[in-house]
């Protein structure tokens, strides 16, 4: 029987479901949150975090956070977001990384109450406009937007999004948007490794997988340092949405490396040496330069 991890990683999430029905193990717990919430269900998760908030706490108070807060901001409870981001904060101290939680939280419930206001203070043509803006930015907030309206209207300028637009990071949005949205129909899309045909309905979603979580579980024990570490994960995470629907599958070692490589450069601010790095970590030379590269247009790509 597959484990709960790999059923979420291939979208089994009913079975899930029923596998958690009777759980008392809190880290199935967590699976059962993120099936519902996979699922749309939202209401059903927020109530697994309530019924089971004291185990969560204990298990992982972190994810617990983001998660809680996620879900309220989700379903538009923004006082209830500030709610419970106030009793997690008056929580005995855990850990640095919950603390940065913690200082993020009031920012990210803001920003999504404004996004939620401004939701019904846009006409359709204003959202057109923002979408076909040369601003970045403009654009990134009408593909936003649109999660939350009928993503048919807007298709046709999002069809020329995914062909047309100079950068790569916004014409991943556009087609994990329509990921998002399930768009059942065959439409051209230019990838990092040039045009290709993608049915949005049929693609995976960019951030699931055994290799990715072996990933970052690889990131945390061999960095042992947490700053690295959550730079790693945005690093990754920046390359994933540029590669879309493209995967990392391979060269596991090369791409740690080229992370640790690549975040020595973003806080000593000159240019490591790959050559050395490599011959010290017997690691294949080219293949490390390609990935520190490609983080390196990743991350550069979208300038706002």
């Amino acid at each position: 029987m597959d484990s709960l991890k790999s059923l979420i990683d291939k979208q089994n999430y009913d079975l899930v479901i029923k596998l958690t029905e009777n759980t008392t193990n809190p880290s199935d717990y967590f699976y059962r949150i993120a099936a519902f919430t996979c699922l749309g269900k939202y209401e059903e998760a927020l109530n697994t975090v309530q019924d089971h908030q004291e185990e969560l706490i204990k298990e992982n108070l972190n994810s617990l956070i983001n998660i809680h807060i996620d879900l309220l901001c989700c379903l538009e409870r923004y006082e209830q977001a500030y709610t419970a981001l106030d009793y997690y904060s008056n929580l005995p101290y855990q850990s640095q990384i919950v603390e940065e939680t913690l200082k993020k939280m009031p920012d990210l419930i803001e920003s999504e109450e404004k996004k939620n206001r401004a939701l019904g203070n846009y006409s359709e043509d204003e959202v057109f406009a923002k979408l076909t803006s040369k601003d970045n930015e403009e654009v990134l907030f009408a593909l936003d937007l649109i999660k939350k309206l009928d993503v048919f209207t807007y298709l046709d300028e999002i069809k020329k999004i995914l062909v047309k637009h100079p950068n790569q990071t916004i014409r991943s949005f556009a087609l994990m948007l329509l990921v998002s949205k399930e768009v059942d129909r065959e439409l051209d899309y230019l990838s990092n490794q040039g045009m290709m045909k993608v049915n949005p309905k049929n693609l995976d979603r960019p951030f699931a997988g055994e290799f990715l979580n072996t990933l970052l579980r690889r990131m945390d024990s061999e960095f042992k340092n947490t700053t690295i570490s959550q730079t790693g994960a945005h690093l990754v995470s920046s390359l994933l949405i540029y590669i879309y629907p493209n995967k990392l599958d391979k060269d596991m070692d090369e791409i740690l490396g080229a992370i640790y490589l690549y975040y020595e450069k973003l806080t000593q601010e000159n240019m490591p040496d790959i050559s050395a790095y490599a011959l010290s970590h017997n690691l294949n030379e080219e293949t490390l330069k390609k990935y520190y590269e490609l983080i390196d247009v990743a991350n550069n790509d979208l300038q706002i």
